[in-house]
């Protein structure tokens, strides 16, 4: 057996936890089981999710709101995608696990957020034999300074999973400002004509289920949304791992 199969079985776990002793970043237990983490045991099976019922493009609605045909949006034919999830709100151990991916590089984050996400019937749903996954990507620049795009790693372990293919088929050409804290209209503004398709036959008459992190004033996915539709995708969805709510 390699180094690499004894990892999977958690063989290392015991010594590395006697040896590398190390913490949980969202609770601050001990690591028993390093090669899972980097979260405890206990804040992996705590993960946040979504346990009302959410309009078709993936917001959290009330029940009653969502018989009336969905979110604001969704009524004023605002969402250029068809339908969208995730696995649960932008809180607690879930933003941590992805704080942790994203600015730390845990990148076995990816394979435990996709696991997750897999285990979801919304999330599922959204993934039709025969669909591809397409990552949001990083500017070129943002993309070799981080040394990886945190949305290609997490629609490589669904794509795994799944068995769908993941097509990179959008580039982002335009360097813009980091999207933390801006507000809706100033996000919209921002992305606004910075993406663009490449290997448009990818995509062409298929579903496109556009992957990333976090879903937040939904300018990133919309923007990315119609490139994919001109690009000739019969259908856009959106899956992300957590959601701003």
């Amino acid at each position: 057996m390699n180094l690499a199969s004894l990892a999977r079985k958690g063989l290392f776990d015991p010594l590395l936890a006697v040896v590398f002793p190390s913490r949980c970043p969202a609770c601050a237990a001990e690591l028993t089981s390093p090669t899972r983490g980097p979260l405890c045991e206990a804040c992996w099976a705590a993960l946040p999710v979504h346990v009302i019922p959410a309009c078709p493009c993936g917001l959290p609605l009330p029940g009653a709101v969502r018989a009336k045909a969905g979110c604001p949006r969704c009524r004023r034919g605002l969402t250029p995608f068809r339908a969208g999830a995730s696995l649960g709100p932008f809180e607690g151990p879930l933003r941590t696990a992805l704080h942790e991916l994203k600015y730390r590089g845990r990148r076995r984050v990816a394979a435990r957020l996709a696991e997750a996400m897999l285990r979801r019937e919304d999330v599922r749903s959204l993934l039709d034999a025969g669909a591809v996954l397409v990552p949001v990507p990083l500017h070129p620049r943002r993309r070799r300074e981080r040394g990886f795009n945190q949305a290609e790693l997490l629609a490589a372990e669904l794509g795994r999973r799944s068995g769908l293919t993941v097509a990179e088929v959008l580039v982002r050409r335009k360097d813009t400002a980091a999207q933390t804290g801006l507000s809706g209209a100033a996000r919209r503004t921002n992305v606004a004509g910075a993406f663009a398709a490449r290997g448009k036959g990818r995509v062409a008459g298929r579903v496109a289920v556009l992957v990333d992190d976090v879903f937040t004033t939904g300018a990133t996915a919309m923007a990315c949304a119609r490139v994919l539709a001109a690009a000739g995708a019969a259908e856009v969805r959106v899956l992300t791992a957590a959601r701003v709510v």
